[in-house]
């Protein structure tokens, strides 16, 4: 009886009658495809821009700092006392400030970094992200600068070029607080794939910032890279304590989730409060199929009642509108994945050709300038899964009413 029940459902679903129910029941797939592909395609894009987040920017920094003045031959000391912590994967010195950075008529805001490059290619990916120069080219013994691919063109620089940087002087002198500047090649050029980074950082040897800056042969602090990013907040407040007893020093810990987590957060919020707001449309599309089982039934009281009377049981009449109701479910998820994972996958080619045509850049303003996409199939496979179990659940309700129908009341009149 199950296939005979199954084998009328498809009839149902095949039925290429036009009327009102059958344009109700193209609405109710089309709903569920829709909602489907819409959400598949947003938590996708949503999931694009935690991943980037987290793997260019997040990995292009350090995870922790342990900031305070340290002198330079304690340095070593306290990056080998730091590795002792077998969560840590690198640890280094830095100097950190703002400045300007100058070419003839041009004038940039930086944010300078000065860097042991030995140690500095423990707790940072930039060094593998040189499109021009070397990264060794960051020696105490030249006055060379590591700048982002987009300041470079910016500023119009090439490696090889001299650019000027300026760097506010703390000591105060007869005429107030004055620049500091001093003249740098351009030894090398980066990309990182983060604007927010490739526009703004500059690197030189730790020596030469040190000079700069006149901090008497010391350090801001040490920067460390954990083997867990979100393990970092508690293992550099750990490692800052042992510090400090160790050496008795008076550091303090810093991590990414400072400067960065605030950014994180709000796009993991913004991830789960739009996926929970889409999740209402596939409800919609649901009640959808829902309504369109409702007015099924009722157009086909009838034969419903022609079948009672030939001795099918009320499970009988209940399977068929079940099947009825799984199988628009489970084509209209079927169709809703394709059409997210196509529309997902062409996603930059679709918004590349929106933002020619309406000469609008949308994300300008963000910290990467694109739509990343990162699909992830356990959230399909779960977006899918659970579409087609509302779908099949809902479809309880009108498949109930048709096994009550009375075969009496129907057929009376007929």
């Amino acid at each position: 009886m199950n296939n005979v029940s199954l084998f009328i459902a498809l009839r149902y679903f095949k039925s290429k009658r036009k009327g009102f129910v059958s344009i109700i029941s193209g609405i109710a797939f089309a709903g569920i495809a829709l909602a489907v592909a819409v959400l598949i395609v947003v938590t996708s894009v949503m999931n694009g821009f935690e991943k980037e987040l987290q793997n260019r920017i997040l990995q292009a920094i350090p995870h922790a700092s342990i900031v305070g003045n340290i002198k330079n031959n304690n340095v070593k000391n306290i990056i080998d006392a730091i590795a002792n912590n077998s969560n840590v994967e690198g640890a280094a010195p830095y100097i950190e400030t703002q400045g300007l950075l100058t070419t003839g008529s041009s004038l940039k805001g930086v944010y300078i970094y000065g860097v042991d490059p030995h140690y500095e290619s423990t707790v940072s990916i930039v060094n593998r992200h040189i499109i021009s120069g070397t990264w060794d080219s960051l020696n105490g013994e030249s006055y060379n600068v590591l700048i982002g691919d987009i300041l470079a063109n910016q500023l119009g620089l090439v490696v090889g070029d001299k650019v000027n940087m300026l760097v506010p002087d703390t000591n105060l002198g007869l005429a107030g607080i004055l620049p500091r500047t001093r003249q740098f090649v351009v030894s090398g050029i980066f990309s990182v794939g983060a604007p927010e980074i490739d526009q703004a950082h500059v690197y030189l040897n730790l020596t030469n910032a040190s000079k700069l800056l006149r901090l008497d042969d010391s350090v801001h602090g040490i920067r460390i890279r954990y083997s867990d990013l979100f393990s970092a907040p508690t293992e550099v407040f750990k490692d800052a304590r042992v510090i400090n007893e160790l050496f008795s020093l008076n550091l303090y810990p810093t991590s990414w989730t400072q400067s960065y987590g605030t950014l994180f957060k709000a796009i993991k919020n913004e991830k789960f409060l739009i996926s929970l707001l889409l999740s209402f449309i596939v409800l919609v599309a649901v009640f959808n199929v829902v309504a369109m089982l409702v007015m099924v039934v009722n157009e086909k009281k009838g034969q419903i009642a022609v079948l009672t009377t030939l001795g099918a049981s009320k499970n009988f009449i209940l399977s068929i509108f079940l099947y009825f109701g799984t199988l628009i479910g489970a084509t209209g998820t079927f169709v809703g994945v394709l059409s997210g994972l196509l529309i997902s996958y062409y996603l930059g080619s679709i918004i590349n050709f929106l933002e020619l045509i309406l000469g609008v850049k949308f994300l300008e303003v963000y910290f990467i300038d694109y739509f990343p996409i990162d699909m992830r199939f356990n959230w399909i496979f779960c977006i899918g899964l659970l579409t087609m179990l509302l779908t099949s659940l809902c479809s309880l309700y009108p498949a109930k009413i048709a096994s009550n129908i009375e075969p009496a009341e129907v057929l009376k009149y007929e």
